[in-house]
């Protein structure tokens, strides 16, 4: 095919439109429709070459268009792969490096869209960082498309007769069926539908039947070509600015970015007027040359320079890792992809092609595993004594019972000594009138938690290990009663004593799911049926919210929560402990909800519980680490201050204020995380300095970003028991 000065330079602003995106350019919030207009590209160049071979030799040679594919696109490909990876073990926390090995073996073998479809329908899968190579999905959906299209079209054409009709009608077939499953898919299984070909064809095709087709459209009149094609880049334009903003991508909305690409396809490279002048400029054939080269290597530039240098990019770093990854791109163009793409020797030896692409499927494969199975020893020479069990032991009184009565509870405390963690036992002494409210407002910060303020090193027996922490949940997990981007609700979700005369109830986000240990094991212990409900992402406040994991807006929670509260209802629940993640996203904005929200829909939320007859226990959300506390903690095992949470951002502080009055004018019960797991360190200064420590004895308190370690929960069971078993039991015998 003769070259196309303006499809090398649409593939400029297609590669400089994602990268942009990428860097957090303002104005480039949709910059990542610029992949679109690479599918589409794609579709018309690679039906071009089987068209133009079916017409002119009646066959389809499928070793020589195989060869041709691998010659374009797997040695760069594998060697940017083999390169993140070594450059990852060297730079990343190890704790990320086993999913990173996995995403590259994926991407080595051209799944890895799918595998990210499935971690961003995991809860626990797709709360991690993003990939260093992540933007290889897009490659491994056109890889896709090249093993099944080729078969189709040489199936469809086969007789030789009607090549252009039979295809069109094929692929008009593949982008009304393709199209309509983007639409109706993305609300429902957002990531599968962003990373999956099924929805993606579309795009391709149509690329496709503007090849097809091509015999026809340069008959069209020159100022009608033109005109499409300054309307295709000012839709371009249009979908950069403004796709961010779309709830749902790719859904009706891919096809804008779509069809303006087929439109300045259609516009041709000769067309006077048309767009082409300015995408034959210079700059643009020169990047866009190096497009794919570019396209491979700034993505991990982006992600692992952070890390290198500790400290996330500014503005400046950021343009000097980008400019970094231009020059890294023009030397592969150079050495690489350019000399092995048009070596003459490989071209004539197909088999030779087929060897050393599958020598670098391979060695892609096993950099993979190998990166996968890297688990560099953590060990700071700290050895902490298992932390001690805590046992609460509580009083409990005939219901309706004014007096105070005294409540002990043994805590273990840790202390410090050399490098060496101990436990010992105290025992506090609180008081609790019965059967008003249920509140630990008056309690401490538990003892364990204050000797880690004095030794903030990771033990090497630390539970559980950084590199299985992420997966370190309760049972609940294992079952369908912690739902995940689910519209239906799940019915059979009966724990503790199913017996029990008297029934709570957790409803709630995954922050309410994090306790499900501690009530579980409170309910068994005390004869109470517990009923849970939860769904990562789903707030109990009537509000719509957008999940960055998933990368979409949560519009099923608000019925999946009546649901749960019909049934709450129908297994007789008189108390619900409710929590909520104080960093859930407002769909709108990206941001934290805002505590106006949380002032204007607590209030309802409560009468509407107290309506239903359930009486509400408000669980305020566990501190928010800065990051992800294993990453960090294998990175700074010696000194673990900069993992822990801190000050409260203004936001969340605003929340719990809100909170907090709202459940005293209320007058319903009030369990604060905060008061157990931080000190103020300068309770009479005006500077609010907070310490959250991450290590208490041998336990690591949070298994990532912003979820407590089930292992944690259960060793602090005992403390919450503790606060609400007088109460609970009151109720129950009131």
């Amino acid at each position: 095919m003769q070259h196309r000065r303006d499809i090398e330079g649409l593939r400029a602003v297609a590669v400089l439109a994602v990268i942009a995106y990428h860097a957090g350019v303002p104005g480039f919030a949709g910059g990542f429709v610029g992949v679109d207009v690479f599918f589409v590209i794609s579709g018309f160049l690679i039906t071009g070459i089987l068209l133009r071979e079916r017409l002119e030799t009646g066959r389809i040679n499928f070793a020589r268009f195989y060869a041709r594919r691998i010659r374009r696109l797997l040695p760069i490909s594998a060697v940017v792969l083999a390169s993140t990876a070594a450059a990852s073990a060297l730079a990343l926390p190890a704790t990320m490096l086993h999913n990173l090995g996995r995403d590259v073996s994926s991407a080595a073998f051209f799944f890895v869209n799918a595998l990210f479809a499935y971690r961003g329908t995991n809860y626990l899968a797709g709360d991690v960082d993003p990939s260093a190579i992540q933007h290889y999905w897009s490659l491994a959906v056109e890889e896709q498309f090249y093993l099944v299209w080729p078969a189709l079209f040489a199936a469809i054409t086969m007789l030789g007769q009607r090549v252009r009709r039979n295809s069109g009608v094929l692929l008009a077939v593949v982008v009304v069926t393709s199209f309509a499953l983007s639409v109706s898919l993305t609300s429902r299984t957002p990531t599968w539908a962003y990373f999956g070909l099924h929805t993606r064809a579309f795009e391709l095709a149509i690329g496709a039947l503007v090849a097809v087709s091509w015999h026809r459209l340069i008959d069209v009149n020159a100022v009608v070509r033109a005109c499409l094609g300054w309307a295709g880049f000012a839709g371009i334009a249009v979908s950069v600015a403004s796709a961010g903003n779309v709830a749902d991508f790719p859904g009706w909305f891919a096809a804008i970015p779509v069809v303006s690409t087929a439109a300045m396809i259609v516009s041709g490279d000769s067309t006077r007027g048309a767009p082409r002048h300015i995408l034959a400029i210079a700059p643009l054939q020169w990047i866009g040359a190096r497009s794919y080269s570019l396209y491979l290597w700034h993505w991990p530039f982006l992600v692992i320079a952070p890390a290198a240098i500790g400290r996330p990019l500014g503005a400046v770093a950021t343009m000097v890792v980008v400019a970094l990854s231009v020059v890294v791109s023009a030397i592969g163009f150079r050495m690489i992809e350019n000399p092995v793409r048009h070596s003459r020797g490989l071209s004539a030896r197909p088999g030779a092609t087929f060897a050393i692409g599958g020598a670098l499927l391979v060695i892609s494969g096993v950099a993979g595993v190998a990166l996968a199975g890297y688990q560099p020893a953590l060990s700071t020479g700290v050895v902490a004594e298992s932390a001690a069990p805590l046992v609460a032991t509580t009083s409990t009184s005939a219901p309706n019972v004014a007096p105070s009565t005294a409540s002990s509870t043994t805590i273990a405390a840790g202390s410090s000594e050399g490098n060496v963690t101990s436990t010992i036992a105290v025992e506090v002494t609180t008081t609790t009138t019965l059967p008003p409210i249920v509140s630990n407002l008056d309690s401490g910060p538990l003892e364990a938690i204050v000797a880690a303020l004095d030794n903030p090193v990771l033990p090497d027996n630390v539970r559980p290990d950084l590199y299985n922490a992420v997966n370190d949940t309760s049972l609940l997990y294992d079952t369908d009663c912690h739902q995940f981007m689910s519209p239906t609700l799940e019915t059979d979700c009966v724990f503790g004593d199913p017996d029990g005369a008297f029934t709570i109830g957790l409803l709630g986000d995954s922050h309410a799911a994090q306790w499900f240990s501690a009530l579980n094991t409170s309910a068994i212990n005390h004869g109470w049926k517990l009923v849970v409900h939860t769904q990562g992402g789903c707030p109990v406040l009537d509000v719509l919210t957008w999940n960055r994991g998933a990368d979409s807006v949560f519009r099923q929670c608000s019925q999946w929560r009546d649901d749960a509260l019909d049934d709450f209802i129908a297994n007789g629940t008189e108390v619900i402990i409710f929590s909520q993640h104080w960093g859930l996203l407002e769909a709108t904005t990206h941001e934290a909800v805002p505590s106006s929200i949380w002032e204007r829909d607590l209030p309802g939320f409560i009468d509407r519980l107290r309506d239903l007859s359930m009486e509400p226990i408000l669980l305020l959300d566990s501190p928010d680490p800065y990051g992800a506390v294993p990453p960090c903690a294998a990175s700074h095992p010696n000194d673990l201050r900069p993992c822990e949470p801190g000050v409260l951002r203004n936001t969340e502080r605003e929340v719990r204020a809100i909170s907090l009055r709202v459940a005293a004018e209320k007058a319903i019960g009030v369990i604060d995380p905060h008061v157990w797991l931080c000190i103020d360190e300068t309770p009479n200064d005006d500077d609010d300095t907070t310490r959250c420590p991450v290590i208490a004895g041998d336990i690591l308190v949070y298994r990532d970003s912003h979820h407590l370690s089930n292992t944690f929960v259960e060793w602090v069971t005992p403390v919450l028991e503790s606060e609400l078993v007088d109460w609970l039991t009151s109720q129950a015998n009131s």
